[in-house]
């Protein structure tokens, strides 16, 4: 067992020799400045030694993301990031996920994973070798990506105390930087570019495949990376069925076509929706469309600084229920938005509007704001990504605001 300089790894449990960190433009593999990270890492470590912690275990990607820029879709296998209450992470990871973690400047160390061996044994025995006993070591509890099974194991494998550590950095995502709306701007252009192809290849005879393949081909060819979601391509009475997709489903003449499009820029995504009618719209096709422009215009005049999100989320359903389509409405007007990892391109387990939310909207918060209907045989959506300003809403996304029609 070793313990290298910053930069190295460092091997347990019969992970392997030492290995010079990879050289050449760190830098690079950043998002932001370097500095911006090395504020975040402050936050957090304060926050650590306020609680009288040795350091706290991450196993969200955002968060470890948000914290050091480091991503990889490598995180279907275990990884954690461990901060510790002075100095730079540590990641502890599948090898294979060394060389892109070491490339970061912002990640100090890395802990080898083989295959042959037990992640959380790894994980324990570094944690007893290079943290000590003093002080507790906090968990991201509440992440998705921390197995019950992986938390009984480490608590009983490990002879540290383990504590709870929650809701420490999400908080400081809900406001974005100049930098990251920006990166925001950025993704609303590919997701736009998306969504124009998308609608200009809806034909009768071609399939839901075909329209899918011309939003993914113009939303990557305009910058996009890939998504923390796959966008929505839906037909006919699938429309109806929330989070269905496409299936090499032909269009046919009538049909409602379902959009929803997004970009991602550096994690940071945007989205928005349009629907499409094949051939002349019926009455109540229109009406559909009509009501949730109308639920949109009405979200993104609403929204401003000191609004809570439950008012705003009530403004939505008062103008469904004048026209007697609220029981169609099954869903909060507008989830927070930022930073996605797959399967995930929202921030809505953080933040959203929904009813009766006390959550106070300050500048630069970012939402989707995704009116929809799910009616007995189609569903409609008419969606924005939006920024609270100073005085009110901006639109990040600007695309007709109308029910488009394929001849």
């Amino acid at each position: 067992m070793t313990h290298p300089a910053n930069g190295n790894v460092t091997a347990f449990g019969g992970a392997g020799n030492d290995q010079a960190a990879p050289t050449g433009p760190k830098e690079d593999m950043l998002p932001f400045a370097a500095d911006i990270f090395a504020a975040r890492l402050r936050i957090v470590q304060a926050d650590i030694e306020a609680r009288g912690l040795a350091g706290a275990l991450l196993f969200d990607p955002e968060n470890m993301f948000w914290l050091t820029g480091y991503q990889t879709i490598g995180y279907f296998t275990f990884q954690t990031m461990y901060v510790p209450r002075s100095g730079e992470p540590v990641l502890v990871a599948r090898v294979v996920n060394r060389d892109l973690a070491l490339a970061h400047p912002t990640i100090g160390r890395f802990v080898d994973i083989v295959d042959t061996a037990d992640p959380v044994t790894v994980l324990a025995d570094f944690l007893e070798s290079s943290v000590g006993t003093g002080r507790p070591v906090g968990l991201e509890t509440r992440s998705w990506y921390l197995t019950v099974r992986d938390y009984h194991h480490l608590k009983s494998r490990c002879a540290l105390e383990l504590v709870d550590w929650n809701g420490v950095i999400e908080p400081h995502r809900i406001v974005k930087s100049a930098e990251e709306i920006e990166r925001m701007r950025q993704a609303a252009r590919a997701a736009e570019a998306g969504l124009r192809a998308a609608i200009n290849a809806v034909a009768p005879g071609r399939t839901e495949n075909d329209i899918a393949a011309a939003m993914y081909s113009a939303n990557i060819a305009a910058g996009s990376e890939y998504l923390g979601h796959p966008p929505l391509v839906v037909t006919g009475r699938t429309t109806a069925l929330c989070f269905a997709m496409w299936r090499r489903r032909e269009i046919k003449e009538g049909d409602v076509v379902l959009l929803e499009a997004a970009g991602c820029i550096d994690r940071y995504h945007a989205m928005l929706s349009r629907p499409v009618v094949v051939g002349a719209p019926q009455a109540r096709h229109r009406e559909a469309a009509d009501a949730l422009r109308e639920v949109l215009e009405t979200a993104i005049a609403a929204i401003r600084p000191g609004l809570t999100a439950g008012e705003v989320d009530e403004a939505c359903r008062r103008a469904l229920k004048a026209r007697g389509l609220d029981t169609y409405f099954r869903h909060r007007a507008a989830y927070g938005i930022g930073i996605g990892f797959p399967p995930n391109w929202s921030e809505g387990h953080i933040y959203a509007i929904r009813p009766g939310d006390p959550l106070v909207l300050q500048p630069n918060m970012t939402f989707h704001v995704i009116p929809t209907l799910f009616l007995e045989d189609f569903g409609m959506c008419f969606s924005d990504s939006v920024r609270v300003t100073d005085e009110g809403c901006e639109p990040l996304t600007s695309f007709p605001r109308k029910l488009f029609v394929a001849e």
